[in-house]
């Protein structure tokens, strides 16, 4: 089984292509289904962020028909063809794959290095895809063994502290913009994990009356409870939007929620307040017509995006990205060994059956012999063929782990004419 990579994200892609990708949250499980019936793809896990589509496959034969596979199945007739995604995406395969994931768990590969908010992503995409049921052994370990680099990178280093999340960089520059939030009216609108942190912030930063608002009433009251807010009825979010001096969107929708027709007669109403607006929808939860209006600031991830170009690179990086290195070897040692694990079985097997089968010849042409000398003639055989296969055993265990493991196996196999079936014993 081979793990292939299959991504674009914010480092190879404009974020009006990434808009275009994004899957939103409830048609993740048609896409895995749809990728799961694949001939090419036995597992399957889709992460969808703000600034990434990335699938990642347990494959059980060639690279090649999994990659046009991903492609169509992600364009699905959209507006993204699945050329342009062949054109535009980065495929990487085995630990090439791992490597990455784990970088990206490690939050090296994000838009605001460092953020810890892909680790529970990372985790959405994994509960995701075993509430699908296209995830089993492979993928689950791969995802299982990312989550542990992240853990150890983020208590081992500092790179959490240095890195900053979207959400807080949004509200660096809101801050800017408005001259503090200090006291302001401040409106989030998505319960979800950015949601949430989002609402966070803005009352660390000291807001003065916070409402949240969500598609889920639930999720609302949940968040609200949270940080000492208000619940908004969706029926009241528009008015409530008009009267305040800062909006954070974070929705997960598949289109626009908030309109500039909307925006405009709720702020026409209330005396057209300045209003800060953070985008942190992926796809854009906002209009980007709304920018236009007179009197309002829109922040997508466009501008998020070149504000975070603007900071100093955190120093752990380089520490971070040694333990990602030494993990990938680790993990990849380990794969190596998985699969080495039936063919030295085959092995065994293969040798014991001709042993068997001579030990019984000889049996034949010496009737005469006791049971006892039957069993220690069998018992002397087994020994040495013991003896006979445990370096073979070894070297094979400690060189599948290496960069050409899957070579020695294969010789091994033709050495010993150790078939596909063989191998399964």
């Amino acid at each position: 089984m081979t793990i292939v990579n299959v991504g674009v994200s914010h480092r190879i892609a404009p974020v009006e292509v990434l808009e275009k990708l994004a899957v939103p949250a409830d048609q993740i499980g048609d896409l895995l289904a749809r990728l799961h019936a694949e001939p090419s793809i036995d597992e399957v896990t889709v992460l969808s962020t703000c600034n990434r589509l990335e699938v990642y496959v347990a494959a059980p034969g060639p690279v090649e028909p999994v990659v046009r596979a991903v492609a169509s199945r992600v364009a699905g007739g959209g507006p993204i063809p699945a050329s342009e995604v062949l054109r535009l995406a980065r495929v990487r395969v085995g630990s090439a794959a791992a490597e990455h994931l784990f970088s990206v768990a490690c939050g090296l590969d994000s838009m605001a290095v460092g953020e810890d908010q892909i680790v529970a992503q990372i985790k959405a995409a994994a509960r995701s895809a075993a509430a699908a049921g296209t995830t089993g052994q492979e993928v689950t370990g791969l995802i299982d063994a990312a989550l542990r680099v992240s853990k150890r990178a983020r208590t081992q280093t500092t790179i959490s502290t240095a890195g900053i999340s979207l959400a807080r960089a949004g509200l660096e520059v809101a801050n800017a913009h408005l001259g503090g939030l200090a006291g302001r009216g401040a409106v989030v609108l998505g319960s979800g994990s950015v949601g949430r942190l989002a609402a966070r912030l803005l009352r660390e930063a000291g807001v003065g009356q916070l409402f949240v608002a969500s598609r889920r009433e639930a999720g609302a009251r949940k968040v609200a409870d949270a940080v000492q807010g208000t619940p908004l009825a969706a029926g009241d979010l528009l008015a409530t939007v008009g009267r305040s001096d800062i909006l954070v969107t974070a929705t997960g929708a598949a289109r626009p929620v908030l309109l500039a027709e909307q925006v405009r007669a709720a702020r026409a109403r209330s005396g057209g307040r300045p209003l800060c607006i953070v985008d942190l929808g992926m796809p854009p939860d906002v209009e980007p017509a709304v920018g236009e209006l007179a009197g309002v600031t829109l922040l997508d991830l466009s501008a998020l995006g070149r504000h975070l170009a603007d900071r100093a690179v955190p120093d752990q990086i380089p520490e971070v990205r040694a333990l990602v290195a030494a993990e990938t070897a680790e993990y990849s040692r380990r794969q190596q060994e998985t699969a080495a694990a039936p063919v030295i079985a085959a092995l065994h097997a293969h040798i014991r059956q001709l042993a068997d089968g001579e030990l019984a010849r000889l049996h034949d042409r010496l009737p005469d012999l006791s049971e006892a000398h039957h069993a220690e003639t069998a018992a002397t055989v087994h020994r040495i063929l013991r003896k006979i296969l445990h370096q073979p055993t070894v070297r094979a265990k400690a060189l599948s782990g290496g960069t050409h493991g899957p070579d020695y196996l294969e010789a091994l196999r033709q050495l010993f004419g150790l078939d596909a079936g063989d191998a399964t014993i």
